[in-house]
């Protein structure tokens, strides 16, 4: 056997494990966690991700200029140091129209450094970073804007383990140096009640990364967003926000409360619904489920009705019909499931509460 093949293998592979036993671990004194913003943000490897042209950018860009400074985000503090941002699908003058509409020209920002050209992952990006690191040593926050501007390696038909590969390799940035480093991408199209399945590319990069930030709108126009937080050292978050057009920031609106805001969005379509029955109604109306939706559809070509489900709206919104002078009837035969909506005057009313 060749003797230099047998020490490289002999290094290569330990023949016991490096282990600690309880006692020992439990007697060590290691450093608490620490906090690019307080409670939400701590130093590690995190994603924040999001649909095209959702606000991303915007948010990591007020996030930089708030630990550059040591401001507040929202009602967080921040750890205030030097800030990298790599913003690689921006250039210089848009970065500075940006931050004078998010008001930070009138502060000092010079701990915020920019750069808007990177190399990637295997050609040069680690080194850069080494070598701004050494420069910057009190860099506390570190934001690439896009990850896949970075993602030069090559990749296989398993797509995970290159996830995984990929965040391994930027993971030797946060292990080397107390720091937090931040990658901004995408969500896919499809929705998922679970925000972290939406992220674009498999598991292995939700598995591989400290935490993870998911920005979602209800609608592409609306200002309303939901910012769920799940890391890994941390209790989760999930936080209403809202988009300040003007100032080209986000606005923290609180806790969000998924039930609640799914019974106010029901409660607002169930208003719908009786405004489009009371303009279709005037003394009575008689038909099917399907009858009935074709005629609400004619008054709003947009209104969220079908025949599988009016029927348990209308029964479950009765109280609320009367309340508005509007009787529903729900009928079925041997035949049909017939609807009958009628309006009742104020005197009718009168005689039946008395």
């Amino acid at each position: 056997m060749n003797e230099n093949t047998n020490t490289s293998t002999s290094q290569a592979a330990p023949k016991t494990f490096d282990i600690i036993d309880g006692n020992t671990l439990m007697a060590q004194k290691y450093e608490p966690l620490q906090f690019a913003v307080e409670k939400i943000l701590p130093h590690g490897l995190f994603i924040l991700a999001g649909s095209g042209k959702i606000g991303k950018s915007w948010l990591s860009l007020d996030l930089c200029v708030n630990v550059a400074t040591g401001g507040r985000l929202w009602e967080f503090s921040s750890e205030q140091g030097d800030v990298l941002y790599l913003a690689l699908e921006d250039n210089f003058p848009r970065l500075q129209d940006r931050l004078n509409k998010i008001e930070a020209a009138s502060i000092d920002i010079s701990r915020l450094k920019l750069t808007t050209a990177a190399f990637g992952i295997s050609s040069g990006l680690l080194e850069q970073t080494n070598d701004h690191l050494a420069n910057y040593p009190d860099t506390k926050l570190i934001v690439i804007d896009t990850l896949e501007r970075i993602r030069d390696t090559e990749f296989d038909k398993n797509i995970y383990a290159c996830d995984y590969r990929d965040m391994t390799a930027l993971r030797g940035i946060t292990d080397k140096h107390k720091l937090t480093l931040l990658l901004i991408h995408h969500t896919r199209k499809l929705h998922d009640d679970d925000p972290l399945n939406t992220l674009s590319g498999s598991m292995g990069l939700v598995g591989s990364v400290d935490g993870v930030f998911v920005l979602e709108k209800d609608t592409r126009t609306g200002h309303d967003a939901k910012l769920t937080i799940a890391n890994r050292d941390t209790e989760g978050f999930c936080f209403k926000l809202l988009f300040d057009p003007e100032h080209c920031k986000w606005a923290f609106g609180g806790n969000y409360d998924a039930q609640a805001e799914k019974k106010a969005e029901q409660a607002g379509k169930d208003e719908w619904l009786i405004l489009l029955v009371d303009e279709l109604v005037q003394d009575a109306w008689s038909g099917t489920a399907t009858e009935l939706c074709d005629a609400l559809k004619a008054i709003d070509p947009e209104a969220d009705v079908n025949p599988l489900t009016i029927s348990r709206r209308l029964k479950g919104s009765i109280t609320l019909f009367k309340e508005n002078n509007i009787i529903i009837d729900l009928d079925r035969d041997r035949k049909n499931r017939t609807i009958t909506i009628t309006r009742q005057d104020d005197d009718q009313r009168g005689k039946e509460e008395v």
